[in-house]
């Protein structure tokens, strides 16, 4: 088991990424949505400041016989503030547009508690598994995980062990939003049907994704990646739980309406995979230090811009090939090939209910986009990382998408 270092700087590391600078991008993007019908400001920053404190009150109700502490987490680095603060903030994008109208204000805003508590949840298990698992107890949690998600975890066990406590708290979390999801809620649902499948899918491919970091596992393709892997995105049930919420608040589905949320669905998938590709390049260098082969590697593998040699490289050098030979920027547009294919459901959607702010959930995508590929604009701060990121607010007709990428458009 690898050891977690007790940080001592538990204020300075909780405000990372919260700093003055985000605020106001935050607050600026939430005013521009003031022209939409549903994002009306400030009521969403107040829906947004809502979820974050009913969040807060659940974690200070974390038992302690079986859990570890908000504190305790915070000062391992196991959960950081930015991890609900970005979870509050992100889940408004979508829970507000979808049930402003159907379900109202209140119940869009416990459908962003639910979200905020699973987002923080999956991170906080993540770093978990990545620094204080093997890769048999990262599995183990992880179906532990689908179980507190979907109701089938009864209880948990009070407990001394560290690993387990902190486990736990994950868990917890997840049994929270499960019981905000599915409360008024029967098992003939159609919505909460579609829950419990995706988080399912979801799971079981967190579980392939863990193949990357296992040492003597053979190599995937790029198609595995884009088929199998990245089923790890967590886009359709983001938008599964605000479903429940919806159905909640109309009683009865209608066709049409549930036609558009499942266009709404695969949208949503379609921009958080897009945005997996993103934080692969991002998360670059730490990757090749770990030798887990990412999508960046893998399709320059496939383009042939690079051999199986190179692969054996240090991460160094092979970070150097990577760059030099422009698998990055094949990366970037791979990225933008999955998220605009978001864009035509969302339209379709629209066709179909007057009851959810598909313009607003459009736009919440192209902030997605952004908040997703920052993190390279930050390590890399060039020209091409700044118009990278700045085009995620323009038309998406401005992108323009290589033919030797556009194959790989099959396989999505």
């Amino acid at each position: 088991m690898k050891s977690v270092a007790l940080s001592t700087t538990y204020q300075r590391n909780g405000e990372e990424g919260t700093n003055a600078l985000y605020k106001i991008a935050s607050l600026s993007f939430l005013m521009y949505m003031n022209r939409f019908r549903t994002t009306k400001f400030p009521k969403s920053l107040a829906m947004i400041k809502f979820a974050i404190e009913r969040f807060k009150q659940h974690l200070a109700e974390l038992d302690t016989d079986t859990c570890l502490t908000q504190e305790e987490l915070c000062l391992s680095r196991l959960m950081k503030k930015k991890h609900y603060y970005y979870g509050a903030y992100l889940s408004a994008l979508t829970s507000i547009p979808i049930l402003s109208i159907s379900a109202g204000d209140y119940q869009a805003s416990l459908s962003m508690a639910a979200k905020t508590a699973a987002i923080t949840s999956i991170k906080v298990l993540d770093n978990i598994n990545d620094n204080l698992s093997t890769k048999e107890e990262a599995v183990f949690s992880q179906w532990r995980h689908l179980e507190a998600f979907t109701g089938r975890l009864a209880s948990l066990e009070p407990t001394e062990d560290y690993l387990k406590k902190a486990e736990n708290s994950c868990m917890s979390m997840a049994q929270w939003t499960y019981n905000l999801v599915s409360r008024g809620l029967n098992i003939n649902s159609e919505t909460l049907k579609i829950y419990l499948k995706d988080f399912k899918d979801y799971i079981e491919g967190q579980i392939r994704s863990m193949d990357e970091k296992a040492q003597g596992s053979s190599l995937p393709t790029i198609q595995d990646y884009i088929q199998k892997i990245n089923e790890k995105s967590v886009g359709k049930i983001w938008v599964d739980i605000d479903f429940c919420f919806f159905e909640k608040g109309r009683g009865k589905l209608k066709n049409d309406e549930l036609r558009s949320l499942q266009y709404i669905r695969r949208a949503a998938d379609y921009f958080f995979k897009g945005c997996n590709i993103y934080d692969d390049i991002a998360d670059l260098e730490e990757d090749l230090r770990l030798g887990i082969m990412s999508s960046v590697p893998l399709l320059a593998l496939d383009m042939g811009k690079i051999d199986e040699r190179d692969l054996e490289r240090d991460e160094v050098d092979l970070l150097d090939i990577l760059r030099r030979c422009g698998a990055i920027d094949d990366a970037v547009h791979l990225g933008d090939l999955i998220f605009l294919q978001g864009i035509r459901p969302l339209q379709d959607a629209r066709l179909l209910t007057d009851k959810i702010d598909v313009d607003a959930i459009i736009f919440g995508a192209k902030v997605l986009r952004m908040f997703a590929i920052r993190k390279w604009l930050l390590k890399e701060r060039s020209f091409n990382s700044l118009s990278n990121t700045a085009v995620s607010l323009a038309d998406p007709k401005l992108y323009r998408i290589p033919e030797n990428i556009l194959q790989y458009a099959v396989y999505t």
